[in-house]
């Protein structure tokens, strides 16, 4: 099969560096050719990719995540006042959009490119590779902001999502796209059958998302793996800031800096670095990283939320090990697909932030093949047939779980059984623990969490498992709830339950890289435990994510919150630990200052979500 690989410049209908013109964005097409080097008309499979040209690593400053939780005064923030208008995007459409399309000034057939330009491509897999060989189209966009576009990058905007829109737009006749930047020579995609795709991983697959929740014609499937469905749960968790896992002191502001790539363009960046810096405080600002509420900013984020919009069928792919975009974005925006009755699946692995095409035993890449079959090509396949919930065991990983739902028919709720006595004291000090700051030794700090029962900064419960009792599973989320009295005027409140037991586990990296073939294999020595899941509160957010609430040392609250959903079989030797503690080293912020949470035993409600295994 012959190919030919091209440049365009998609014309989008915003303008994020405010020149008066509607910034263009480069996107790379490798698509088939037939024997006369004639287009053959094919569906093809698009990747939205900021990372794509490279990106500023001298850029990417953390933020300072040692510091005390700033302390607020009575809120009063109400739902309405965090909605964000969807309808602010028509001030893009045709109608209402006063930003002047680019004129034409002729037309050509093709825009070819040296491919050699794909060795500077990053995160692409090579999947697309094989769906090019299956007779697909492939198109690559870094999007706004990114080397060789307009605009800037503002990671996750409503200007962002309708950029990368208009790539399925002009796949389908409707946006314009030029074979450069100056000469305004229009090319046309009458190449492709109008029958697209989006696929890709992490920040990718968020886009996946993202355009799929603008319901743009065209968009038949999407196939988002460890794709975050709203980017509030990404950096933020119950008015905390929460990193994703090894990532502390990241945000949503570092992230856009760092996929700002046009600034490697030094004479362009220079052209538009105040109104980039503008803007790039305009984010921050919404960001509001201080309070860590859920605002409007987050709402526009919020992917979830538009999920009544989608169109395309949703192919979802995520690692129940995977601590960096967390299992609350795969599971929200699945479940909510589930109850509108839109055609989704799920397939849930036991790794961490990866690709799985080469998992051994996986049916990962057999169902993407077959996916896209049915979705673009319309070969009646079986592929709506196909269980809709594919879970791998972590405990024979050769063995996948299939289910209609999730979490899975006869789950039931299960109290955590804790004896009911007097109240006890959570004294939330750093110092106390063996973490240290230079030295950076999370897992030290994790080990004594778990395993030191007595140190007086946390509260622990073991629920004891017979060890004839057949395996459980543990199918959705955690639900914790309890009273206390905090004597400072804000704290932060975590908890973690954890599968206790000297056993070989599964690992969740593979083996030997996800690089080829691969499996993910048993520990080399039994574990003592494994995290299974955890969750945090701002205190001050006892009664919503969006409002603060003051809090009078020394007088009891309710708390609530949900731990982040999970899947995980608890087998036999094992016993189940519920922690209850404060700072949360490796994902929340550090207080260096010492807190003292008196919590209410007899009020301590913790329900598990556990099926039977044959489910």
């Amino acid at each position: 099969m012959d190919f030919i690989f091209e440049k365009i410049y998609i014309e989008t209908p915003v303008d994020t560096d405010n020149d008066g013109k509607r910034d263009l964005i480069a996107a790379y097409v490798r698509r088939p050719v037939n024997e006369e080097g004639r287009p053959a008309p094919v569906p093809a499979v698009f990747v939205a990719n900021p990372y794509m040209m490279t990106c500023n690593e001298d850029w990417y400053d953390l933020k300072d995540v040692d510091k005390p939780l700033k302390v607020y005064p009575e809120q009063d923030i109400t739902e309405e006042d965090v909605c964000f208008d969807f309808g602010y995007d028509c001030k893009y459409d045709d109608e209402n959009n006063h930003i002047p399309k680019r004129p034409i000034k002729g037309l050509a057939e093709t825009a070819p490119c040296d491919e050699s330009i794909r060795n500077e491509f990053e995160c692409i897999s090579k999947l697309y590779e094989h769906l090019n060989e299956r007779g697909y189209a492939t198109v690559f966009s870094g999007g706004l902001g990114t080397r060789g576009s307009d605009g800037f990058t503002l990671s996750g905007s409503r200007e962002e999502v309708l950029a990368f829109k208009s790539v399925i737009d002009w796949l389908n006749g409707r946006a314009i796209a030029f074979t450069d930047k100056e000469n305004n020579i229009e090319i046309k995609a009458d190449w492709c059958t109008g029958k697209v795709a989006m696929s890709a991983k992490s920040y990718l697959g968020t886009l996946c998302f993202a355009v799929a929740a603008t319901g743009v014609d065209g968009l038949e499937a999407i196939i988002p793996e460890a794709g975050i469905s709203s980017w509030y749960n990404y950096y933020r968790n119950n008015g905390l800031v929460v990193a994703p896992l090894g990532w502390q002191g990241d945000d949503i502001d570092i992230l856009s800096k760092y996929c700002f790539s046009r600034a490697k363009d030094k004479e362009d960046y220079f052209s538009v670095k105040d109104q980039y810096e503008e803007c790039l405080k305009l984010l921050r600002e919404g960001a509001d990283r201080e309070s860590g509420n859920y605002n409007r900013f987050w709402d526009s984020r919020n992917y979830v939320k538009q999920a009544g919009n989608i169109k395309a069928k949703a192919f979802i792919i995520h690692g129940l090990n995977d601590w960096n975009v967390k299992t609350d974005q795969c599971f929200d925006m699945f479940e909510v697909l589930q109850k509108l009755g839109k055609t989704s699946r799920i397939l849930l692995h036991r790794g961490e932030h990866i690709y799985i095409y080469d998992l051994k035993g996986s049916p990962a890449l057999e169902a993407i093949d077959k996916w896209l079959d049915w979705t673009l090509k319309g070969e009646e396949n079986g592929a709506e047939k196909d269980p809709t919930v594919l879970v791998e065991s972590n405990i024979d990983p050769e063995k996948w779980l299939a289910t209609d739902v999730w979490p899975p028919e006869g789950t039931e709720f299960r109290n955590f059984p804790i004896e009911k006595v007097d109240n006890a004291v959570i004294t939330d000090d750093l110092s106390k623990t063996p973490f240290k700051k230079e030295l950076d030794n999370l897992l030290e700090w994790r080990d004594d969490l778990v395993l030191n029962g007595n140190s007086g900064t946390k509260l622990s419960y073991i629920w004891n498992i017979p060890s004839d009792h057949e395996p459980l599973r543990i199918a959705g989320r955690v639900k914790v709830r309890f009273k206390a009295a905090i004597d400072m005027q804000t704290a932060v409140l975590s908890a973690m339950l954890v599968d206790r037991g000297v056993k070989t586990r599964l690992k969740t990296k593979p083996y030997p890289s996800a690089d080829e073939p691969f499996t993910f294999p048993l520990e080399d020595q039994p574990s003592e435990y494994r995290v299974i899941t955890r969750g945090w509160m701002n205190a001050q957010n006892r009664d919503s994510v969006y409002s603060k609430r003051r809090i009078v040392p020394g007088e009891f609250y309710e708390y609530s919150f949900e731990m982040i959903p999970t899947d995980y079989i608890l087998d036999r030797g094992s016993d189940l630990q519920l922690i209850l503690y404060g700072t949360d080293c490796e994902e929340t912020i550090r207080q260096d200052v010492v807190t003292k949470i008196t919590v209410d035993q007899k009020s301590i409600d913790v329900k598990v979500p556990i099926c039977c295994l044959h489910h």
